[in-house]
């Protein structure tokens, strides 16, 4: 007779405490309008593209929130009550059907204040560990113990790999091979130059045959490297939270992205909050613009641009420029390539909409060319690669095979070595909860050209022809903002153009036509400068306004 009092009491203690929440004022209605509050929002808006996507999903969130807003709310005490009777309490009087478990079992005390039933469920199955199932308006409760539930998670099924590197070679030089011809031999130059070709005749060897492969890197340099093989480190991951133990098991199928797990349900709880977070993280993508520019400098700038005149020409519109950090590092090799500028390569963030403004302060320091404009999605800690230009053979290795018998038989054998020309750029992008960007950013301009390596051994010359690459790149860290343009400077470059005049008739006259000819070499200064922007793009981005929405809710009712 006491449990029935008991819960009798419970019930109409649910059903006086229920009440209906009050229409909320016009700023909450603004606060909870996706349009308003792009407005007041300090990130940039989202693409067209995004925008049209989210569209249709605004219904569902006006639903959801309408939804939130219709859930009662009530105080609940419970001393010493048995589960089972505590569970039919709530059912009392209540929109959703209860179904409980003939195992569940155990004595509940409990005291919550202005609590909606999705939240007092939650606290009750995490206290006591009861496995609560909300399926809509059906509830279902199971008593605490082993239990298995398959998760879903979307995710490739593939190990990537990815490896991005700098250097300064300072020119050490390996000892050469020394190489013995006989009966038959192989040599070779850009590995050995072949001391026949070189003129040895002889069955000895010729010390001056060069190594040209064989360089050492005694210089600087910077080695990134990243490996992503999500599903084999999932397993032990899982495991980590769960446990191993007393029944305990994790079974990852990655072919069709499920995974099993068999634990407590507080530990299911704990795991599958762990991969919700998990793909919401992973599925979240950056748009990266890029601007790679060459500018000429004018002959005010030949130190190279100067950023303050820079910050000094946008300082007429409110918080045009803002210059977050100064980082970076840089390879530089090949002819007339010199570092300049703030110490030669710099990063820096600019808080500009768009790149046209930064193109046109550019412009005022001299004549700016767009070599390349890509663009790119990449997903969270995901390396992107843009690789624009040519592939071009040039001769790397030349050798001779002789075989030595009745009659001597040489073979020349060419070994051809494709050199890239053009413009690289690899990001990797790492995307923070508030639309921070951290990049890897890794450009490099390469412009490659055969040139012809005079030699001289003995009393020969040789002329090889050798590929030479002109190459301006930089590999530096940077963070942005969603929205902002990071800026990479700094790499200059000398280049020189012979200019010819003569008067008519009389240049063209041998020997006396150079009295009539004027011969002009003109330096031209340039500096590259690599412009990206970073756009988040949200994979739940309808989600994340229904969160924001319940938080407004929760902080309204005054339940934080």
């Amino acid at each position: 007779m006491k449990r029935v009092l008991l819960v009798a009491a419970l019930s109409a203690l649910l059903a006086a405490c229920a009440h209906q929440p009050e229409q909320p004022p016009e700023e909450f209605q603004q606060a909870l309008d996706p349009n308003a509050r792009g407005k007041a929002s300090e990130r940039p808006p989202l693409p067209e593209s995004v925008r049209a996507s989210l569209r249709g999903q605004q219904d569902q969130l006006r639903a959801a929130s309408a939804q939130l807003l219709a859930e009662p709310r009530f105080s609940i005490a419970a001393n010493d009550m048995p589960a089972a009777e505590f569970f039919a309490g709530l059912a009392v009087d209540s929109p959703y059907n209860f179904a409980v478990h003939p195992d569940v079992d155990g004595m509940i005390t409990i005291n919550l204040k202005d609590v909606t039933l999705t939240e007092a469920l939650d606290v009750v199955g995490d206290i006591y560990g009861y496995d609560v199932r909300r399926n809509n308006r059906m509830i279902q409760v199971f008593p605490a113990g082993l239990r298995s539930e398959t998760i879903s998670l979307d995710y490739l099924a593939l190990r990537r790999m990815g490896v991005s590197q700098t250097s300064v070679s300072s020119g050490g030089v390996k000892d050469s091979d020394r190489n013995t011809s006989g009966g038959s031999g192989s040599n070779s130059y850009g590995g050995n130059i072949n001391n026949n070709l070189l003129g040895n005749q002889g069955g000895t060897s010729n010390q001056a045959g060069s190594n040209l492969g064989g360089m050492q890197t005694n210089g600087s340099s910077i080695s990134s490297s990243s490996e992503t093989d999500w599903w084999k480190d999932l397993k032990a991951i899982i495991e980590g939270i769960v446990g191993t133990g007393d029944g305990r098991r994790v079974v990852v199928a990655p072919q069709a992205g499920l995974v099993t797990i068999t634990a407590l349900p507080g530990e299911l709880r704990a795991a599958r909050e762990f991969l919700e977070r998990a793909q919401s993280r992973l599925q979240r993508q950056v748009i990266l613009e890029a601007r790679i520019v060459e500018v000429a400098l004018n002959d005010d700038y030949q130190q190279g641009i100067n950023w303050n005149d820079l910050f000094e020409a946008g300082s007429g519109v409110s918080d045009f420029f803002g210059v977050d950090q100064v980082t970076g590092s840089v390879s530089l090799s090949g002819g007339d390539v010199t570092a300049s500028g703030l110490g030669g390569v710099f990063g820096m963030t600019l808080n500009i909409g768009d790149f046209s403004g930064a193109l046109n302060l550019l412009q005022s320091q001299g004549n700016v060319q767009v070599l390349s404009n890509p663009r790119v999605s990449a997903a969270n800690n995901q390396k992107a690669v843009i690789k624009i230009g040519e592939d071009e053979y040039f001769v790397t290795d030349v050798s001779t095979t002789t075989i030595t018998g009745t009659a001597t038989t040489s073979t020349p054998n060419i070994e051809l070595t494709p050199f890239f020309s053009g413009i690289s750029l690899d990001i990797t992008p790492q995307i923070s909860e508030n639309g921070e960007v951290i990049l890897h950013v890794h450009p490099s301009v390469v412009q490659t050209q055969e040139q012809e390596k005079v030699v001289k051994l003995n009393d020969d010359t040789f002329v090889l022809p050798l590929a030479q690459s002109n190459i301006r790149e930089s590999d530096t860290i940077v963070k942005a903002r969603n929205g902002e343009i990071v800026v990479l400077g700094g790499l200059m470059q000398t280049s020189y153009t012979d200019s010819e005049s003569k008067a008519p008739f009389l240049g063209d006259i041998p020997v006396l036509g150079n009295l009539f000819k004027n011969t002009r070499r003109v330096e031209q200064k340039k500096e590259l400068v690599i412009l990206i922007r970073p756009t988040v793009i949200g994979a739940e981005s309808w989600q994340e306004e229904l969160q924001r929405s319940s938080d407004i809710l929760k902080k309204w009712y005054g339940n934080e």
